[in-house]
């Protein structure tokens, strides 16, 4: 059954230029609302999307958009965090700088974009967070330690905020998505910073159930649910799309 009811809506997406981030553009833009898609990468033209240069990790940036978003549409009904990077490495050698890197766009990023749509969202008293953490953020995983701790960092701010908005009495929800391992440009990357080649390829398929990685729709056909009416009462969860890694 398709999830519907995003009509006239106004909702940004970051990481809008590939992958999930993209995806999730389309299908929004796609459904009747009006997408704001951010990237500090170029993004291609699409009805029904503004496309904004953004580096996340910008608070002046971040100000100016989402003061944008409300000169010109008045209101913001969803805020999807999509956008991250991982640099593979290991406790003894990620260099201090890749670490950083990894943190102010995976856990920068995303708190900033909670922030700002926090304050637009709060006087019309309701919205809808998405933050895009990970499997890595649920369990540990040899060789990414930065991206581990960006991802752990995510699940526990999106729980803290879920609760502040409650608190303030809103109807804003905070919920985080836990993806394994997507068939994205994220996924050839890592198989680039691993060497390269089949041998990398079927190495990191190999860690997943059934070899299978997920499709970019499969996690944001959970994306749109949880923007949706339908989830109006799930509200600081944690929605885990991998097909039963972390189960294990």
């Amino acid at each position: 059954m398709a999830i519907t009811g995003f009509q006239g809506m106004v909702i940004v997406v970051t990481g809008g230029a590939s992958g999930i981030g993209r995806r999730a553009v389309e299908r929004f833009a796609l459904s009747g609302a009006t997408v704001i898609a951010c990237d500090i990468a170029k993004m291609e033209p699409l009805s029904g999307v503004v496309n904004v240069c953004l580096d996340v990790t910008d608070e002046p940036g971040w100000e100016r958009t989402v003061s944008d978003v409300m000169r010109d549409h008045g209101r913001l009904d969803a805020m999807i965090n999509a956008a991250g990077i991982i640099l593979l490495g290991n406790v003894v050698d990620t260099t201090l700088a890749n670490f950083r890197r990894v943190m102010a766009v995976n856990v920068e990023g995303t708190f900033l974009g909670m922030k700002y749509a926090m304050r637009a969202m709060s006087p019309q008293g309701r919205g809808s967070i998405v933050n895009l953490s990970s499997a890595a953020g649920l369990v540990g995983s040899p060789g990414v330690c930065a991206y581990c701790a960006s991802k752990g960092a995510v699940r526990l701010m999106s729980k803290s905020a879920a609760l502040e908005a409650i608190a303030a009495g809103t109807r804003i929800r905070v919920n985080a998505i836990y993806p394994g391992l997507t068939d994205t440009p994220m996924a050839d990357s890592i198989v680039t910073q691993m060497g390269g080649g089949g041998d990398a390829r079927r190495q990191l398929y190999s860690a997943m159930p059934n070899s299978r990685l997920a499709s970019a729709d499969d996690v944001v056909d959970s994306i749109m649910f949880l923007v949706s009416d339908m989830s109006q009462f799930i509200n600081g969860a944690e929605l885990v799309v991998d097909n039963g890694l972390t189960a294990q």
